[in-house]
């Protein structure tokens, strides 16, 4: 989670949003008057019903303008529509107002959404035909529902779509701020070749957090795997600026300077995928003073983190038939021979491929 700021940063951050607002181009005041902005959305099914709840978190404008005139728009509030157009009709007949995208920071997904494939193209067709609703909006999962993630407004001290920016933007593992999008599942429902890991949140201490990540491919729900188990699929795809790995207990080792390469070639009647990871490391728990000391680390550490890379690839390729390194994606620059027998077979070629890890890991000391 990122640290508070000094002042007030959840007032700041109104501020800035009602600064961006006032120069939208074409919008004058009286026009902004008439619209809601909300900065996250929440979406699940109603229970027994072909319908949906969506749940909207507005930020707190009221409390900063000096006019007051924000003040009738809730900063929370769900209604039941047949489907996204009909649940923004409802929200303008009952608030005279235009909901506004623009700002959006998050969407949460109930998970039993992804139960019915139907409502959840629709939801994506909709939201592709919206000019205002971005691809790189942030995409999560609602552990039992995503309404009551956006309730959790008590200890986040406001918006909450605000609070899952900042607590996304504070997670340094990533290289480039990869977290899951609209847009990703967009693609994924388009070309349905890839897997998808989507974050899980769960209420803790009344406050949201990721204790899972969904496993999404050939746009269908496969089901949960561990942050661990996530965090080694994103390390075998290249997708981590640094990677912590616990090679005994009471070692913890911290991998930065990440470089993955994958070869793909076929042995016998299967494909293998060759990925090797190269990394630097710095002990961050634990002793290894002598030069014998560091050597018996690097061995530690290396095999550990190949066997663990070769569990978390069995139990996702036995248990939900996916390939945890997305080697699909590579295969037209690698092997092109591969790649026409396996072109337009992304699930086939998911359940067939084998994975042979290879882990380099140099050790440094740096601040």
């Amino acid at each position: 989670m990122t640290g508070r700021r000094n002042g007030n940063p959840k007032a700041l951050s109104c501020l800035a949003l009602l600064a961006g607002l006032a120069f939208c181009c074409g919008c004058s005041s009286t026009e902004l008057e008439q619209r809601s902005f909300p900065l996250a959305v929440g979406i699940d099914l109603q229970e027994g019903k072909e319908s949906l709840v969506v749940s909207f978190d507005f930020p707190d404008l009221a409390q900063i303008s000096e006019k007051g005139k924000t003040q009738d728009t809730p900063m929370a509030l769900s209604l039941e529509g047949q489907d996204m157009y009909h649940v923004e009709k409802s929200y303008e007949n009952n608030t005279n107002r235009l909901l506004d995208y623009n700002h959006m920071k998050a969407v949460v997904l109930g998970e039993d959404m992804f139960g019915q494939e139907d409502m959840l193209r629709s939801l994506l067709q909709s939201w592709e035909q919206r000019e205002a609703s971005a691809r790189n909006t942030s995409l999560l999962v609602g552990s039992r529902s995503a309404a009551e993630i956006l309730s959790l407004t008590s200890e986040t001290e406001g918006s909450m779509g605000k609070y899952l920016e900042e607590m996304l933007e504070s997670q340094k593992d990533f290289k480039q701020n990869k977290i899951a999008t609209m847009g990703d599942l967009m693609n994924q429902w388009h070309n349905q070749d890839e897997l998808l890991l989507l974050p899980v949140l769960t209420e803790n201490g009344g406050r949201p957090a990721i204790t899972a990540y969904a496993v999404v491919s050939d746009f269908a729900y496969r089901g949960k795997v561990t942050v661990k188990e996530a965090m080694e699929c994103f390390l075998a795809q290249g997708l981590l600026e640094r990677f912590i790995c616990e090679p005994v207990e009471d070692e913890v080792l911290e991998v930065r300077n990440i470089q993955v390469s994958c070869q793909i070639e076929k042995k016998g009647d299967a494909p293998v995928a060759t990925i090797t990871i190269q990394g630097q490391g710095r002990l961050k728990a634990g002793q290894a003073n002598s030069a014998s000391e560091r050597y018996r680390l690097k061995e530690r550490a290396e095999k550990s983190l190949m066997a663990s890379l070769q569990e978390t690839a069995k139990k996702m390729q036995e248990e939900y038939g996916v390939d945890m390194a997305n080697s699909y994606l590579l295969l037209g620059g690698h092997n092109r021979e591969l790649y026409g027998e396996y072109h337009g077979m992304a699930e086939t070629y998911n359940k067939t491929v084998q994975h042979l890890f290879q882990v380099d890991i140099s050790l440094l000391d740096w601040e």
